[in-house]
């Protein structure tokens, strides 16, 4: 018992302020919980929902998430989904705290005291706006999840076994399956793996755990709708980012005349366009314009895909420039309305009372016992309304943890950025593709702070160390520099 008592006593002095920033974690979502009964419903949860309760390979929304709402279906609670998605948050901090304090990911340098590395979640861990994602009925925080158990099975040691690469291919098909933004991070992971040399068997197992249960899932996708592929919104997509800028007398030539109705009035010239989702969601007539099926119907997204690529063909400057208008938003100071004040009202903590949407309470019904529409309680709802406008991340702050991050990899240049590479190439590949083929949109931020914080903090460190090495008087230069080989020899 006594030794019990003090390895307690342990644990909590070497984490303490970690432990404290959780309690503060903690309490927030309690409060979070307690103020909105018992989800803030989004416009995509009941599609979601949706499909959860007939299980099929939709081509909006894919099934990772629905998948997570089947296993939890037996309790017929939606409230018991947002405490896992909040709990999924918490653990979104403590995988961080877990691998700053991991010290072969500091080059030989002590690891990062644990005061430090606690700060370094706080973005994480109390950020308002991570704690409203995790409330919304959304996939976020499940695909914010499993990419950070991935980097964190990459990294966790200094050598990566086969169990730990087949772990995180796993985890990242999932992500993929969740998210499909996730597709272009395995090109990240591939490329750190062969810069990092490793094991030919690593490198097969994590190719393996990935690409086959995207195949396995592409399979079942084709023997529902036809086509393999994981979703059948890429084109559409595609072509709505290109029709806030596409001039078609640029390219009208190159156009079929199924494509012609694709176009944009003249009298709409680009700098009068709606924000670029408003042609898939808010327009789908132009869609409808011939056979049947939803505007994701596979021959309607393979008409606008293919639009989508002439349009950026005949006017690269002006997509460039659309996409850098775009990513530049990421690093605001402020939080202005975008893309416009119906989604953007959905990322903030409501004040009043959000209905079911019409049509939709029979579903909800179905699968939970005591449906409840958002339901605002005070004082714990005027709480985190307040709190929401105090305690976030501003993108300014944002982009200067991504330029740490990047300071450290280029000092690292001769390893090709180190361990770091990997957490910064994630964080920028999912900060960069949205923006590129869809839009910006506050949400698909979120994921990426992990692990932007992961690289800066490895980059923070390594700075730190070579400050200490150019002020240490020479016999004690000396013995820094062999303190690695005799641990080696040891």
């Amino acid at each position: 018992m006594r030794l019990s008592i003090d390895a307690v006593r342990s644990f909590h002095a070497r984490h303490r302020v970690f432990l404290i920033i959780m309690s503060f974690a903690v309490t927030v979502r309690v409060i979070t919980t307690l103020g909105f009964h018992w989800a803030i419903w989004f416009s995509d949860s009941y599609d979601y929902l949706d499909v959860a309760m007939r299980p099929r390979p939709d081509p909006v929304r894919t099934f990772g998430y629905p998948f997570l709402l089947m296993i939890l279906r037996p309790f017929h609670s939606v409230g018991l989904v947002i405490v896992v998605q909040h709990l999924m948050g918490l653990a979104l901090g403590v995988i961080l705290y877990g691998l700053l304090r991991r010290q072969h990911l500091f080059g030989g340098a002590r690891a990062l005291p644990g005061w430090v590395a606690a700060l370094v979640t706080i973005p994480v861990l109390l950020d308002a706006n991570q704690i409203e994602l995790e409330h919304l009925l959304l996939s976020d925080t499940l695909f914010a999840l499993l990419l950070v158990g991935a980097v964190a099975l990459m990294l966790w040691n200094p050598v990566i076994s086969l169990r730990a690469a087949a772990g995180a291919g796993l985890l990242l098909a999932a992500a993929a399956v969740t998210r499909t933004v996730a597709l272009p991070l395995f090109a990240v992971l591939v490329v750190f793996l062969l810069i990092r040399r490793v094991n030919w068997r690593v490198l097969l197992a994590t190719l393996a755990a990935t690409v086959l249960p995207l195949v396995a899932y592409g399979a079942w996708y084709a023997s529902v709708n036809g086509v393999f592929q994981l979703s059948g919104t890429d084109g559409v997509f595609l072509y709505s980012r290109t029709m806030t800028f596409a001039d078609c007398k640029y390219f009208v030539d190159e156009l079929s005349a199924e494509q012609l109705p694709l176009c944009e009035s003249p009298d709409r010239p680009p700098a009068k366009r709606p924000v670029s989702h408003f042609y898939v969601w808010e327009q789908p007539q132009l869609f409808f314009y011939t056979g049947g099926g939803t505007q994701f119907a596979p021959y309607k997204n393979d008409l606008a895909r293919d639009f989508a690529k002439k349009a950026i063909m005949a006017q690269p400057g002006d997509y460039a420039s659309t996409v850098a208008k775009d990513f530049r938003r990421t690093f605001q100071w402020g939080r202005p309305v975008y893309p416009d004040p119906k989604t953007y009202a959905q990322y903030v903590f409501p004040r009043d009372d959000i209905a079911y949407r019409p049509g939709r309470e029979a579903l909800v019904a179905r699968y939970d016992a005591m449906p409840r529409a958002t339901t605002v309680v005070e004082p714990f709802a005027g709480f985190m309304r307040g709190y929401q406008q105090v305690v976030r991340l501003p993108g300014t702050l944002l982009g200067i943890v991504l330029l740490a991050g990047f300071a450290g990899i280029m000092r690292r240049w001769r390893q090709f950025g180190g361990v770091a590479l990997l957490p910064w190439g994630i964080a920028m590949t999912m900060l960069i593709v949205p923006p590129a083929t869809v839009l910006f949109d506050y949400r698909y931020v979120l994921p990426a702070v992990p692990f932007a914080l992961l690289a800066a903090a490895i980059a923070a460190r390594d700075l730190l160390t070579w400050i200490q090495i150019r002020r240490a008087p020479v016999p004690d230069l000396v013995e820094k520099l062999e303190e690695p080989e005799l641990a080696a020899a040891s």
